[in-house]
């Protein structure tokens, strides 16, 4: 009598250790927390940039917010979002279905060529946005060619990458390869 009580409760075991190890399994899908991408263009530049370029991101009650730079000076949250909606997604070329995040930092002046974007692409847009990001680098490069020699070359050295995380990075700046690099590293940890 002893062996088959020995046997069903082996059973029982094995059965119990399975639904442990059904209930740990995972999905293939993680539920990470999202990443911070006005932090990781923050982290990912000189102090310099921070203290002249505000970093824009869509707000958690769908407004755009900036952060850094000059961002103090707008206190009207309704002016800041409609000069956004009105003047950064149309400089970068995007569309507000092209993305589900980002955050971009852009010169306003038209002088100089600078942009960081970290854009994550809505379902079945990355090709859409690398190519609204190259449109905006060739637009610089096209505005700069035959006016401001060194500007022009921060646009041709521009850089647009896609993260294994999936994001498409810009980054057209001095020092493209180290901004690139950081940004790479902050989206990877």
């Amino acid at each position: 009598m002893k062996l088959p009580f020995k046997r069903l409760l082996a059973a029982l075991l094995a059965a119990l250790t399975l639904l442990a190890l059904a209930g740990c399994g995972s999905s293939g899908k993680t539920d990470a927390a999202p990443k911070d991408y006005t932090q990781i263009l923050h982290d990912a530049r000189p102090d310099e940039d921070n203290e002249y370029y505000m970093i824009f991101s869509p707000g958690k009650e769908g407004k755009f917010t900036a952060q850094y730079g000059y961002s103090e000076s707008y206190e009207d949250a309704d002016q800041l979002d409609e000069e956004i909606r009105n003047m950064l997604l149309p400089l970068l070329n995007l569309e507000e279905g092209d993305y589900t995040d980002f955050a971009a930092s852009v010169s306003g002046m038209m002088v100089q060529s600078y942009a960081l974007a970290i854009v994550k692409p809505a379902e079945g847009k990355q090709q859409a946005v690398s190519e609204a990001l190259d449109a905006y680098v060739q637009s610089q490069m096209q505005s700069m060619e035959h006016y401001l020699e060194d500007q022009y070359q921060i646009a041709a050295s521009s850089h647009i990458s896609t993260a294994p995380t999936g994001e498409v990075i810009l980054v057209c700046c001095e020092n493209p390869e180290a901004v690139m690099n950081a940004i790479k590293t902050a989206l990877a940890a």
